[in-house]
C-alpha cells in the first residue's frame, strides 16, 4: 500500500500573505494589547489586601472606611508625608459630620491602623497611618 501525498489547498479569495502587506499596521495591532496603560486622572486607595481583609474582624463602621480612604488620599497628595493633618472640610463635603469622624478615628485606633494626636480644642487632629512609614 502506498502512502498518499498530502496536499494543502487554500480556500478563499484573499491571499493569506496579504497580512504582511502593511507591516506598520500589523505592528500597531500587536502592540495594542501589550502597550502601556493610559494614565487616568482618578486616584485609587492603597489598601494592602491582607490588612484590609483583617479589618473585617474589627467590624469597622462605614464612616471609618471613608476616613481611611480620605486619609490615604491626603498622604498620597502630600507625597508620602505621614503623619498628616486630617481636616474635616472635605469630610463634611462628603457628608461625614464631626462626631462620625471622631468615632471613625477611635475605631481605626482600636484596630491599630492609625495613631491620633489632638492639639487643642477644635483643632484638626494629626493622624499617623501605621501601614506606611513615618515621614515628615
Amino acid at each position: 500500500m502506498q502512502k498518499r501525498k498530502c496536499h494543502l489547498q487554500l480556500v478563499g479569495t484573499e491571499d493569506p500573505t496579504s497580512v504582511f502587506d502593511d507591516l506598520d499596521r500589523l505592528k500597531q495591532e500587536q502592540r495594542g494589547g501589550l502597550g502601556r496603560r493610559a494614565r487616568t486622572a482618578q486616584t485609587f486607595a492603597r489598601i494592602p489586601h491582607d490588612k484590609g481583609l483583617a479589618l473585617y474582624r474589627h467590624r469597622l463602621p462605614a464612616a471609618a472606611w471613608v476616613v481611611l480612604i480620605e486619609l490615604d488620599r491626603i498622604i498620597l497628595r502630600s507625597r508620602g508625608r505621614n503623619p498628616v493633618k486630617l481636616s474635616s472640610r472635605r469630610l463634611r463635603e462628603i457628608g461625614l459630620i464631626r462626631s462620625q469622624r471622631q468615632r471613625a478615628l477611635r475605631a481605626l485606633e482600636r484596630a491599630g491602623v492609625v495613631k491620633v494626636s489632638r492639639h487643642g480644642q477644635g483643632a484638626s487632629p494629626w493622624v499617623t497611618h501605621t501601614w506606611y512609614p513615618e515621614r515628615n
